[in-house]
């Protein structure tokens, strides 16, 4: 029985409340495996970690853009109020990186990330500043009558404030509801606390010294005092890891034999690679342990074909939820009719400069790009308006796609 099955139960606690105190606490989180698994402690196992930290460093340096529409045009507005709140800081003390990094570390470990949306008293109420909310803060989020959203938070200093929606930026990831995101670790606790498990049991098996490594017979019968003096001598000269391949010097006839690790404790490291592989497939949505076997030498193809499924899978779902979700909750209904977001992920899709020399060559010649769209793809400032014309290797306008540049 968990600490929070013992505690007396105040009839108005809510479901919310009592998942943060779960959390905080590490109660209801218990496993099969005996590790009691919360948001912070599934963090200290090193997979966990790992695809957390990737996801949340690769979201947090794409540049995120307010694109406008004109006509049949896109086009970086960089005029736009909120393009330097996306693109470069969201508060005063915090970068873009740093923000979306945030985000997307509470959509991975919580499900759920807020923001509060700072307005300007001088300009219509435009959005100034996004100030991100701590894990806890939002205890319950309610869904009125009318379909509205109302946010329930509590400061850590006790205070209680309830927020509109309209007044929140809520990036969710998996919902049943629609309107708030399911926490992933309350899902695949059994995962994580299974890879907890057997790390330490590594940890303990080849920290506990002499135990895996060699039997010493002594030819002779020793008294109880020669025998413990006899054990703690060889514990404290060669137990432990550190104490590894060092020189045993045996006396009085003693004879070492070496023992082979136990079929079933030899068992745990497959069981690691297991877990570590079923972590990364859930985290990353994606089985890159089929593409990605350890027991295959990898080849050039094999290493491109598997960061463009990362991309694909692994970081597409998170950057177009984040973008729809933005457009939803810091455009007003008429700027949506303009502008939207767009994080630019171009530079994660870069295979060799030959092979994306060729596929621009290609996508110019078929007037898909214009040549100064391609060099900005690749960071190059354009060369002047010829280059926004669309032609082919033959220098041959299109007249149409010049004709309808010439309207808009």
């Amino acid at each position: 029985m968990g600490l929070m099955s013992r505690m007396p139960r105040p009839k108005a606690i809510n479901q919310e409340m009592e998942k943060a105190l779960r959390s905080v606490l590490g109660g209801g989180g218990s496993t099969l495996s005996g590790k009691a698994v919360s948001n912070n402690a599934a963090m200290r196992q090193a997979t966990v970690y790992s695809c957390v930290n990737v996801l949340s460093r690769v979201i947090g340096m794409l540049p995120c853009h307010t694109m406008e529409r004109v006509g049949k045009i896109r086009n970086v507005a960089n005029d736009f109020s909120l393009y330097p709140i996306l693109h470069d800081m969201p508060n005063e003390w915090m970068t873009a990186p740093e923000f979306w990094g945030m985000a997307m570390n509470h959509l991975s470990l919580r499900g759920n990330f807020y923001a509060l949306k700072v307005r300007s008293l001088r300009r219509d109420g435009e959005i100034v500043e996004l100030i991100p909310f701590a894990p806890d803060i939002v205890t319950e989020v309610v869904q009125n009558k009318d379909y509205s959203l109302l946010y329930k938070c509590t400061y850590p200093d006790g205070s209680r404030i309830d927020i509109p929606g309209s007044e929140i930026m809520h990036l969710r990831g998996m919902t049943m509801n629609g309107y708030i995101g399911m926490n992933p670790i309350e899902y695949i606790r059994e995962s994580i606390g299974l890879g907890l498990a057997t790390e330490e049991f590594g940890a303990r098996y080849f920290g506990s010294g002499t135990h895996p490594g060699v039997v010493v017979e002594h030819p002779g019968k020793l008294t109880e005092a020669a025998h413990k003096n006899l054990k703690a001598s060889l514990g404290d000269a060669y137990s432990g890891l550190g104490q590894s391949h060092r020189l045993m010097l045996l006396e009085e006839g003693m004879k070492i034999q070496h023992v082979s690790i136990k079929p079933e404790d030899s068992q745990f490291l497959a069981t690691r690679k297991y877990q570590k592989e079923e972590i990364i497939d859930i985290f990353f949505g994606m089985p890159l342990t089929v593409m990605n076997s350890g027991d295959n030498a990898q080849t050039f193809a094999s290493a491109e074909q598997f960061s463009i499924g990362f991309v694909i899978y692994a970081l597409m779902p998170w950057i177009v939820n984040i973008e729809k979700a933005a457009y939803r909750d810091l455009l007003t209904q008429e700027q949506r009719k303009k502008y939207y977001v767009k994080f630019k992920v171009e530079g994660l899709q870069r295979g060799a400069f030959k092979d994306q020399v060729e596929a621009f060559a290609i996508l110019v010649d078929k007037c898909v790009l214009n040549p100064n769209e391609v060099r900005d793809l690749m960071d190059m400032n354009g060369y002047g308006s010829e280059g926004d014309i669309y032609k082919t290797r033959t220098s041959t306008t299109n007249e149409a796609i010049v004709k309808d540049q010439e309207k808009t």
